[in-house]
């Protein structure tokens, strides 16, 4: 009984009060589940540094009333509290500070619509996390990986979140950035999409923060400081950071690191609610160049390329960069069936009765193994949205349209 005990808590020793303090020992789920009851009872600019401390004490210290009580001291509750941060550093009062400015300024910052946005719960967290899988097609553990360290960053447990996307072309890595942007930030103009092949050379990392003093264009902003004038809450997407300059490397070591950059003119750009994400498919090419890929051969996966991805990765990313990293997320390459998926959900969107013969009939000409899924969009557009399009200038309206077929070509719809 004493062992489960044991194992159930935490004993601090107070030097002030002269006395062991039992504390509650949780796991990383109850953890954040307690930052989420904490954002929810603050409720206006007012919560207080007091309230603040007795609600940590009344969640952590095991039988605080009684031990309040026991304790004459003036000070009792910032001793306690010292024993409680002692063991969760993440709720000192500079955390706290942190996160209830954070949580007032999203709280303040207006929709579209031009009403203040609710900062998110727990459960909204979930609600995204479950619209995701719906929408990004055979992605599920990336997501489920992706939306925990989102729910650390929105917490206020870390400042924000450097996350490593490696995988294939046109599997949902920038559309996820789209999502992200749009569901956890309220806009997808939330979203700054920066292609490092444009970065390749020394001096072109000036576009992001500015020229130096005596150079051409010193008087103009860079691109992030443009940003942060604007809010602290970005996702910023570095698209095929393997083509970036060193420069654009010792340049963001910091901001994965504090959160901040400074520009040319010497102003702190903040970020501290934003996320990185850096997306790559380093090591993939040479994987498949050695192992082609079927539909009745193995699927492209993390454990049967780990290798090849990991050699590469390390080649090319210093330890510096590799450690600021929150998490390396994999990506798998999508097969026909989850091709066949993102057809219907994106034929579902047009006037069209979505048939099995014409998800097949998009899925056998669009969808391919190098590019994925990237080309589907661009064929229905082509394909079938324009058929549409003319049906509807003929004046021949309808709710769905019927899809046409002469063998097994599409031929275009008729209304019904």
């Amino acid at each position: 009984m004493m062992r489960k005990e044991f194992k159930n808590k935490f004993i601090v020793y107070s030097h002030t009060l002269d006395r062991f303090i039992p504390i509650k020992k949780l796991g990383e789920d109850e953890l954040e589940k307690l930052v989420v009851q904490m954002l929810d009872a603050i409720t206006t600019p007012k919560y207080s540094i007091t309230e603040y401390v007795k609600f940590i004490l009344e969640k952590l210290v095991i039988g605080y009333d009684t031990v309040i009580k026991e304790c004459d001291e003036d000070g009792a509750p910032e001793a306690l509290f010292e024993c409680v941060t002692e063991i969760y550093q993440g709720f000192s009062l500079e955390m706290m500070n942190k996160t209830v400015n954070s949580y007032i300024d999203a709280a303040d910052s207006p929709q579209k619509n031009g009403k203040k946005r609710k900062a998110l719960t727990f459960q909204d967290f979930s609600g995204i996390e479950g619209q995701i899988k719906n929408t990004i097609v055979g992605q599920d553990e990336p997501i489920t990986e992706i939306m925990k360290q989102l729910r650390l960053m929105k917490s206020g447990l870390c400042d924000n979140s450097n996350l490593f996307f490696i995988g294939p072309t046109g599997v949902g890595k920038t559309e996820l950035a789209k999502i992200l942007a749009d569901k956890v930030l309220g806009s997808r103009k939330k979203l700054l999409k920066i292609n490092c092949g444009e970065y390749s050379n020394s001096h072109e990392y000036a576009k992001l923060i500015g020229s130096p003093p005596g150079y051409i264009g010193h008087n103009e902003k860079g691109i992030l400081s443009e940003r942060a004038e604007k809010s602290n809450e970005w996702v910023i997407v570095f698209d095929e950071i393997e083509k970036a300059h060193d420069k654009l490397f010792d340049l963001l070591l910091n901001l994965m690191d504090e959160g901040t950059i400074t520009d040319s003119h010497g102003t702190e750009l903040d970020f501290t609610n934003s996320l990185l994400l850096f997306t790559s498919n380093i090591g993939l090419k040479e994987y498949v160049g050695k192992n082609s890929l079927g539909f009745g051969e193995t699927q492209l996966t993390y454990e049967n390329s780990k290798s090849a991805i990991e050699d590469a990765y390390k080649e090319k990313f210093s330890p510096e960069f590799r450690n600021r990293l929150d998490s390396v997320i994999y990506f798998n390459a999508l097969n026909k069936v989850d091709a066949e998926k993102i057809v219907r959900l994106q034929l579902k969107e047009l006037p069209i009765r979505v048939t099995k013969k014409l998800v097949n009939f998009v899925t056998d000409n669009a969808f391919s193994e190098e590019y994925g899924a990237r080309n589907i969009k661009r064929f229905i557009k082509n394909n079938i949205s324009i058929k549409i399009a003319d049906e509807i200038l003929k004046g021949k309206t309808c709710a769905k349209y019927k899809p046409l077929f002469e063998k097994h070509e599409f031929i275009g719809v008729q209304a019904v």
